[in-house]
């Protein structure tokens, strides 16, 4: 039989070998998950609150779109994605829906690439019958100044400009209610430009 100090001795000594072994690794990951947990959980995002960064960036169709033809407008929601991602893939069917749901509504929804080519971008979207626009951040700029550092990065701006709510990652459960929540109190905040 083993005693209780052997076994809980023989585990520390496991714990204390892949923490020298995998300690960063192991800190990064629990911090990212921390973040995401605290997020997901009610934790307010730094970008809450302020102003979002303006931006213009391409459509895969060509075209250009800046966030200041939206402001006093629409509420903008910006969702950073890339192709390899799964969440992303799993997410961006729903966000569509939402989009879909939307049409005429003073709602302007972007799935927001980063850093994938024109080509790859258009034979995803129709591989996945994506319907809504997405914009091509190819250098990344954009989502280094929305300080993406996971993705999926859902952000809902406001009217006037301001960002009222991102979420990190996607939860399954509940992601059209909440983003639908989302909507409806940033179309009830107020429209006047900052």
């Amino acid at each position: 039989s083993i005693s209780k100090e052997s076994y809980f001795g023989a585990g520390r000594g496991i714990f204390m070998h892949y923490l020298r072994e995998y300690g960063t690794t192991v800190l990064i990951v629990v911090a990212g998950a921390l973040l995401v947990y605290k997020l997901a959980s009610g934790g307010t995002h730094p970008l809450t609150g302020q102003m979002a960064p303006d931006f213009s960036l391409p459509l895969v169709s060509g075209e250009t779109v800046s966030l200041a033809s939206h402001r006093g407008k629409d509420v903008v929601i910006l969702d950073f994605w890339a192709s390899w991602c799964p969440p992303c893939r799993e997410g961006l069917p729903l966000l569509d829906k939402v989009a879909r749901a939307n049409k005429g509504a003073p709602v302007a929804i972007y799935a927001v690439n980063i850093r994938e080519g024109r080509n790859l971008v258009s034979e995803f979207a129709r591989t996945n019958q994506l319907t809504l626009p997405i914009l091509l951040d190819n250098t990344g700029v954009v989502a280094d100044d929305y300080g993406v550092t996971g993705i999926p990065q859902t952000v809902i701006i406001d009217r006037s400009g301001r960002i009222h709510a991102v979420h990190v990652g996607l939860s399954m459960w509940g992601f059209e209610d909440t983003l639908a929540a989302d909507i409806q109190a940033a179309l009830a905040s107020s429209v006047s430009a900052p």
